[in-house]
């Protein structure tokens, strides 16, 4: 196989995209201790 060397533009949108991926899972990781307390409270555990 050859070793292909990709555009610039290519590698910019894999690392932008690679950063949405690594922003938008902070956000759920933040907000799982919120849904999981606001449920239990729901069902009336707390």
């Amino acid at each position: 196989m050859e070793n292909q060397k990709k555009c610039i533009h290519c590698e910019k949108r894999v690392r932008e995209d690679k950063e949405q991926e690594e922003a938008s899972m902070a956000v759920l990781l933040a907000m799982v201790p919120l849904l999981v307390l606001s449920f239990f409270g729901q069902v009336g555990l707390l």
